[in-house]
């Protein structure tokens, strides 16, 4: 039972962490299209699949879908115009990124032992995800402080992700990413809940 919580909670930080890094694969797509794509249907987490399955269900062709995700994913997190949504951990600090914040969730990596292979700065919030799966996967592997590790990796996101969602949310473009936001900001309070059940147990 605790293998497969974690491996859910897993699988749903891999996804999260590899769209918003990146626009979806397009086996994922091609899935989503078809209805093949299962979440965990948890209150208002629900309320972001409807969205993003109702957005799939406007097209016929991968191609197009992917074209379209492409340039709300420019328009939503890159720019070039002033409302794009920063995913940078810094920026709701108050800072740019690669500056201090950078910098503080960087030497947390080091002092997890997590190695990260991303072009992008270490409190991208992809990177910060991708640090949460990567965490599961260690601790199936039988290295139980991981969970130690990810409730505090998860402080440090909670302190921001749900501002970077709101603006998500907000932006005129967003479509596909706004069902995201909704998927995460849920996803991530459920978590956190989940987190203090599991490490109670050991």
């Amino acid at each position: 039972m605790l293998e497969e919580i974690v491996k859910g909670r897993m699988g749903m930080y891999c996804f999260l962490s590899s769209v918003l890094l990146n626009i979806p694969s397009r086996d994922f797509l091609e899935d989503l299209m078809k209805g093949k794509v299962g979440f965990p249907e948890i209150g208002e987490i629900k309320e972001g699949v409807e969205i993003i399955r109702e957005f799939a269900a406007n097209f016929s062709d991968v191609e197009e879908i992917e074209r379209a995700i492409r340039q709300e994913y420019t328009a939503v997190f890159i720019g070039p115009f002033s409302d794009y949504v920063s995913p940078y951990q810094s920026t709701y600090e108050g800072e740019n990124p690669y500056g201090p914040v950078t910098l503080r969730i960087k030497e947390k990596y080091k002092k997890f032992g997590y190695k990260y292979d991303y072009n992008e700065p270490a409190d991208h919030i992809g990177v910060e995800l991708a640090f949460m799966a990567e965490s599961c996967r260690e601790f199936l592997n039988g290295n139980k402080d991981e969970l130690i590790k990810q409730n505090e990796m998860l402080n440090e996101i909670e302190g921001w992700v749900f501002k970077f969602c709101e603006k998500i949310e907000k932006h005129p473009e967003a479509k596909f990413y706004r069902g995201i936001a909704k998927i995460l900001k849920n996803f991530i309070r459920f978590d956190k809940n989940i987190l203090k059940e599991l490490i109670a147990l050991i």
